[in-house]
């Protein structure tokens, strides 16, 4: 079989050009085609009226094309923030959302989500996300052989940052713990999936600064997450000091 190509799913109110960068750097690290999903911060903010479907019907219109364009029957997934939660409605399965059934993951590999609140109170503005946990728990079809990779930035310690332990306690009850500097890493560990907390790096340049590196920001910092089953054969993840 082929290798599927690669579909990036963005965050929220994000361009699909912020995510050009680290689809270069993943197409030379796999050897794969790489999609942006052509979400706008436009439809972001329409969907906080008329519901998420339509966004998820986005990701998968360009799963669907990518698909088309080459000789494989299954994708991988990377959601970045808010994006991660898209690509979970996706793949979903029963019961529909937004009166459409998806069943991605018949159409979907691997699952690597960075920095996505994968788990948030039930009530308040994150509900949705809570709607979607409720729906599709955990790693749900990690049994039927989809790879989940959540990875969590550990850039900031909310107990020495009361500015980040306020954010992350939209996700966690204390915010006394690390983080990318916008999601505590608990918030950011999907259930039943493979883990990775990475140190150093933060949710996005917003948050990390000129200097600061995040979950794309570079090819090595790329290479701390990107599965190696998925490279270039040979390519091998960068020693810090290699």
């Amino acid at each position: 079989m082929a290798d599927g190509p690669i579909v990036i799913v963005g965050g929220h109110m994000s361009w699909p050009a912020s995510y050009r960068g680290v689809a270069r750097i993943l197409g030379e690290l796999s050897g794969r085609e790489v999609s942006v999903v052509p979400i706008t911060p436009f439809d972001w903010g329409l969907a906080r009226y008329r519901g998420y479907g339509q966004i998820v019907f986005e990701v998968a219109t360009t799963v669907d094309r990518a698909l088309l364009g080459s000789e494989a029957d299954r994708a991988v997934l990377v959601g970045f923030s808010a994006g991660g939660i898209l690509a979970r409605t996706y793949i979903g399965g029963d019961p529909p959302y937004g009166g459409r059934r998806y069943s991605g993951h018949r159409r979907v590999s691997h699952l690597v989500t960075l920095g996505t609140p994968h788990n948030v109170p039930e009530a308040g503005p994150l509900a949705p996300i809570a709607g979607v946990n409720e729906l599709f728990p955990g790693a749900l079809h990690a049994p039927s052989g989809l790879r989940y990779l959540s990875v969590a930035g550990a850039a900031v310690d909310g107990s020495r940052s009361g500015r980040a332990r306020g954010r992350y306690e939209r996700f966690v009850e204390d915010g006394r713990v690390p983080g990318d500097g916008k999601v505590p890493v608990p918030s950011a560990l999907l259930e039943g999936s493979e883990k990775l907390v990475l140190d150093g790096v933060y949710h996005s340049r917003l948050y990390g600064g000129p200097s600061g590196r995040w979950y794309g920001s570079d090819t090595e910092t790329v290479e701390r997450w990107w599965p190696e089953g998925l490279r270039v054969s040979g390519r091998l993840v960068k020693e810090p000091g290699a």
